[in-house]
């Protein structure tokens, strides 16, 4: 691991990042391969089960995609894009000149189980945050938020936290993030969010399934986000 002013970054990341720079560069050209898993052993100095966690991220951010027996490689149509960190829901609603409000539906505690254990990079038996927000534009309903975070690293997250921004609660307790991966999906919206965002179910909304990093590799959060894309007042940025 390498020391930063914000702790030891997990070799993984380290690889992860620079093969992210370099298809981002064009040193790894769209549809080519990677270098094999031993090569990429031998270059980075480290073991094949550190290789292949790096691997595994690159796959899930949409960076590059598996073959069976041929080997990774770049992927020519991301479907889960790296997206700018920006100010929060509340600031945004703000400048604009609207009402912004929070209401959180759901604050719970549970088990992980394996898909969001997957995601959130902890086991399936540890505990997580499960949180449902509400955020409405001049008491209009226009986005549900269903997030996971994980209890060891937000020990202090709380309700009244969730009331304002997630953006301003890393910045209070020194949780810097870093980047963010979303993938955004058209679809219908179901009978329980249609009526939570007052529309029906004919009506379009977007998911945006959004994961969040911290500058020391950890997962800040998951989220999956319902939006209703009618409402021209709608801030696209929901920290």
């Amino acid at each position: 691991m390498e020391n930063n002013k914000y702790g030891r970054i997990p070799k993984y990341q380290i690889i992860e990042n620079d093969i992210i720079d370099k298809i981002d560069n064009g040193f790894y050209q769209p549809g080519k391969p990677l270098p094999t898993e031993a090569e990429l052993e031998k270059e980075y100095s480290c073991s094949r089960v550190t290789v292949r966690q790096a691997l595994s991220n690159l796959s899930f951010k949409g960076y590059i995609y598996k073959n069976q027996g041929s080997g990774s490689f770049v992927d020519e149509n991301r479907s889960i894009m790296k997206a700018p960190l920006s100010t929060s829901f509340t600031e945004n609603t703000l400048r604009h000149g609207f009402k912004p409000k929070t209401e959180v539906r759901e604050f719970s505690i549970i088990p992980a189980g394996t898909t969001i254990a997957e995601i959130l990079k902890i086991n399936p038996t540890d505990k997580i945050y499960y949180i449902e927000r509400v955020r409405s534009i001049d008491d209009s309903p226009v986005i549900f938020e269903k997030t996971f975070m994980s209890v060891k690293l937000h020990p202090q997250i709380s309700i009244m936290a969730l009331e304002g921004s997630k953006y301003q609660y890393s910045k209070d307790f020194d949780i810097p993030m870093a980047d963010a991966y979303q993938s955004i999906t058209p679809l219908f919206a179901s009978d329980y969010i249609a009526d939570i965002l007052k529309i029906t179910t004919k009506q379009p909304i977007l998911r945006v399934n959004d994961i969040t990093y911290t500058k020391d590799g950890q997962v800040f959060d998951y989220s999956e986000t319902f939006i209703n894309s009618t409402v021209e007042q709608t801030i696209t940025s929901h920290k």
